[in-house]
């Protein structure tokens, strides 16, 4: 999921409250109502406490999260499938979510964020790592493979974010066709108020809401989206601080530089109804070596929610092939 979708409308950002840094490593061990075995830690990598959740066992897979900004959450219940095979691997990008706030805010950067996702899979012990990405995640993944090919087994690009600064005004002018005037009044009262200013959670996530509507083939879903993703004054705060900061990376780019660096074979998996223009994703399939694209039906910018099935398929399949 990309914020920058729904800020159409120009946000005045304020002063953040930064995660308490404590250095800590802490491990708890749970399960899921599906029984599946989950393992939270915290684990300081470049400086910053980050979040890892793992869920199942099985082939690792690492799955990272849209934004930038967001956090895993939206993601578990979507995957908790697949890891009745796989272990599934989330973590919280620095500064968001459960992941500290760095001290520095000149340290969220996308190297910054490669960065920590190499020491990351150093500290899985993951010596050829599965990775997949959704959103910005996807854009992430990307650049984390253009600078260490050799360690991917597999890529994943889930509803990857548009590969240039065309696409994105391409997506921007095929949302704002889709959303409705009501929810753009609404959406500029709640963000003009005073909760919204205070980044009161539950004015923050209204907004999000009514904005990312637009990112479904079936709009009346989006509470059933959203109710995973619970936020906090702070991580509500830090999560329009990051994507504030991170927006002027997309104003004039191409992810495709240097894409031919990219080896290990790829799946790009979308919906017909994204957002996003299908030429984006026909684009990177171009510039990748050994790529492959999927569109599963009657779904927009979030298939494993959408049409789940069929997505576990194409995935399961992509990972281990039913016919070689």
């Amino acid at each position: 999921m990309n914020i920058l979708q729904i800020c159409f409308i120009a946000l005045v950002f304020i002063g953040f409250q930064s995660c308490k840094n404590d250095n800590s490593v802490n491990q708890t061990t749970e399960q899921t109502t599906s029984n599946l075995d989950v393992v939270e830690e915290t684990i300081e990598i470049n400086g910053v406490n980050h979040f890892i959740k793992k869920i199942g066992k099985g082939e690792p897979i690492v799955v990272l999260h849209g934004g930038p900004g967001l956090f895993h959450n939206y993601l578990v219940a979507n995957f908790e499938k697949l890891a009745e095979k796989y272990q599934i691997i989330f973590y919280d990008q620095r500064g968001c979510g459960k992941t500290d706030f760095p001290k520095d805010t000149a340290t969220i950067t996308i190297q910054n964020f490669v960065e920590d996702l190499e020491a990351i899979r150093t500290h899985l012990k993951i010596e050829k790592m599965n990775l997949a990405g959704h959103s910005w995640g996807a854009i992430l993944a990307i650049n984390y493979a253009k600078q260490f090919p050799n360690n991917l087994n597999k890529l994943i690009l889930i509803s990857p974010a548009p590969a240039n600064t065309e696409y994105f005004d391409q997506m921007f002018k095929n949302m704002q066709n889709k959303r409705k005037d009501d929810d753009i009044k609404e959406m500029v009262k709640i963000m003009s108020s005073k909760d919204f200013d205070d980044r009161k959670p539950e004015a923050v996530i209204a907004a999000i809401k009514i904005g990312d509507k637009v990112n479904l083939a079936d709009q009346t879903k989006i509470d059933e989206l959203y109710k995973s993703m619970i936020f906090t004054a702070t991580s509500a705060n830090n999560m329009l601080l990051v994507n504030s900061i991170m927006e002027k990376n997309f104003f004039d780019y191409n992810i495709t530089e240097n894409m031919n660096l990219i080896t290990c074979p790829t799946l790009i998996i979308l919906g017909d109804l994204d957002n996003v223009p299908f030429a984006s994703s026909q684009l990177l399939q171009d510039n990748l070596q050994n790529a492959r694209l999927e569109v599963l039906q009657h779904a927009a910018h979030y298939p494993f929610f959408e049409a789940q099935k069929e997505f576990n398929y194409a995935f399961d399949n992509f990972l281990n092939p039913e016919y070689e």
